[in-house]
């Protein structure tokens, strides 16, 4: 039941893992092109100010990064255990 238990999580938060990583990548992009980029500035006629901070501009994207983080860190801790598990119960 417990070996099932881990498989599945494990299972879970590996596909989660996954599809934060491609909201990691379309927050980014989004951030870069739309508020961050040397470009934008330029387009702008601006230097960005020294207050400048996307944090403030992008607070969706800055939400699912965090989000995303403890998803993948959850996944990856289980990862481990079970591999020490397996290692053990083969050696």
């Amino acid at each position: 039941m417990r070996k099932q238990f881990m498989n599945s999580a494990i299972f879970l938060l590996g596909g989660l893992s996954f599809v934060s990583l491609l909201f990691y990548y379309g927050a980014l992009h989004d951030i870069w092109h739309d508020y961050a980029s040397p470009e934008v500035w330029s387009r702008a006629g601006q230097n960005p100010p020294g207050w400048y901070s996307p944090v403030n501009r992008c607070p969706l994207e800055w939400g699912v990064i965090g989000v995303g983080f403890w998803m993948m860190l959850a996944f990856h801790i289980l990862l481990f255990v079970r591999l020490v598990r397996n290692h053990r119960a083969h050696v």
